[in-house]
């Protein structure tokens, strides 16, 4: 009997102990379940974070096409472009008629004009410009509507440029600010690491200030570069359109370097055929081809015709041969009309034409040697800027391959043999500055390779996007 009561008090014991077990359970399931949900909405907050930040990250293209659409000054040429076709057509119209009327001889104690004048005169006059002077008129306006579409392909070409370096300069200071931000990182890493051996009098307090000071001095950088980016964006948004204080600009983390198909001279070749600023030296010199050939139309006469509807209230007026026995005069209704030419071939007139086709024809050799002055100074510019392409090419392929797996070796060979006490914090400092440096300077060489093939394109007047490989 007491075993039976013996076995029955364990087994309550145990069943109790079972109970607390499962409700201790209980609570760490309901703890652990929290945690899961409050990392989970980490997780969901960082996810959206940076979905949001790629979804408003834009590719330079898309950005070009922004500033084509949006950009004020192309906008103002544009309209440039249809004011000088509208001008085309005004041209080509005769000027207007001249229309008068008039009361002639009223005695000076009379008002009633209409009847008492000696004759009511109703003049409808026209000038007919002949030789085809509104076509030669309306031929410079033409070409000087070819002048004024080169201006605006001259600006856009600039434009796209612009917004190219611009992105890829906003590009590089992104990468600068991720670098600056890693390092410090990697110092605030060895900090912790060197502040247990510190505790421990391993190391002495002049190394840890060394650490700290470093990592000071590598904040002050990561502030700089971020009010540089700062000014980076108010250059963007101006040349985009978009207002000056916006700050949703984000670049792609990852650009792909452009290889050129053309060589040298396929380059120089298109230049000279595709440069707009070239094109529209050829299209000045086109327009004062045509201003001579109108200026020279000057020298026909124009035509001038008049009609004369006239009224005479008092009848014929009578002179001294008149016949006397008019008694009754009635009013007479006549008309006349009037053919009439100018002389502008006068000796005295002709200069002024003559001079003029002078002028013209200095002012297109003046323009000529402009566009040979231009085009030699642009084909420099593109030698400097294949230059520029071809050396940052080759650095950013040596810094990726060698230079900098080389220096993270060498940073972290340093790192090791400071903690073993082999070598000073001055030295692992030094290795991680270098480290920065040609990290920076592998992506400086990144974003000139682009640079330099949107000053390519600049020079040439074309995309190049299917020129490369």
């Amino acid at each position: 009997m007491k075993n039976i009561k013996f076995r029955s008090k364990n087994n309550y014991l145990i069943e109790e102990e079972l109970r607390l077990h499962k409700k201790k359970l209980a609570v760490v399931s309901r703890q652990s379940v929290k945690n899961n949900c409050y990392c989970q909405y980490l997780f969901t907050v960082l996810v959206v974070m940076f979905a949001s930040i790629f979804i408003n990250a834009q590719s330079v293209d898309s950005l070009v096409d922004e500033a084509v659409v949006n950009n004020p000054k192309l906008k103002s040429l544009e309209y440039k472009i249809k004011a000088s076709e509208y001008r085309s057509e005004s041209v080509n119209n005769l000027p207007p008629p001249n229309l008068s009327i008039e009361f002639a001889q009223v005695p000076i104690n009379e008002y009633d004009i209409l009847n008492q004048s000696i004759s009511n005169n109703i003049a409808l006059s026209q000038m007919f410009p002949i030789g085809g002077k509104l076509n030669a008129m309306a031929e410079v306006e033409n070409k000087n509507t070819l002048v004024e579409g080169d201006n605006y392909n001259t600006y856009k070409v600039n434009l796209i440029a612009q917004v190219k370096m611009s992105y890829y300069s906003l590009w590089l200071l992104d990468r600068k600010l991720e670098i600056q931000r890693n390092n410090i990182a990697l110092l605030n890493d060895l900090l912790k690491a060197i502040q247990v051996s510190y505790y421990t009098n391993k190391i002495n307090q002049a190394d840890l200030l060394t650490v700290q000071s470093e990592i000071a001095s590598n904040e002050t950088q990561l502030l700089i570069l971020e009010k540089q980016r700062e000014s980076e964006i108010y250059k963007l948004n101006k040349l985009l359109g978009r207002d000056l204080n916006s700050k949703n600009i984000y670049t792609l983390e990852k650009i792909e370097a452009d290889s050129l198909k053309l060589s040298q001279s396929q380059l120089e070749e298109l230049l000279s055929d595709s440069n707009p600023s070239l094109k529209k030296m050829s299209s000045m010199i086109d327009m004062n081809k045509a201003m001579i050939t109108a200026n020279n139309k000057e020298l026909i006469p124009d035509l001038m015709v008049q009609g004369m509807l006239m009224r005479m209230p008092r009848g014929m007026i009578l002179t001294s041969a008149s016949n006397l026995s008019m008694l009754d005069p009635k009013t007479e209704v006549m008309y006349s009309l009037m053919f009439s030419i100018n002389l502008p071939f006068a000796p005295w007139s002709s200069g002024k034409i003559k001079y003029k086709e002078e002028e013209l024809a200095a002012g297109i050799n003046s323009i000529e040697e402009e566009k040979n002055d231009m085009q030699r100074e642009m084909t420099a510019k593109l030698k400097k800027a294949l230059v520029k392409y071809n050396t940052a090419k080759e650095l950013a392929e040596l810094y990726d391959k060698k230079v900098i797996p080389l220096y993270t070796s060498s940073t972290e060979s340093q790192t090791a043999a400071y903690q073993i006490g082999k070598t000073g914090i001055t030295t692992v400092i030094d290795s991680y500055r270098m480290l920065l440096m040609q990290k920076m300077n592998y992506y400086m060489s990144k974003a000139d390779v682009q640079m330099s093939l949107a000053e390519v394109e600049m020079m040439v007047g074309a995309n190049l996007k299917n020129y490369y490989r």
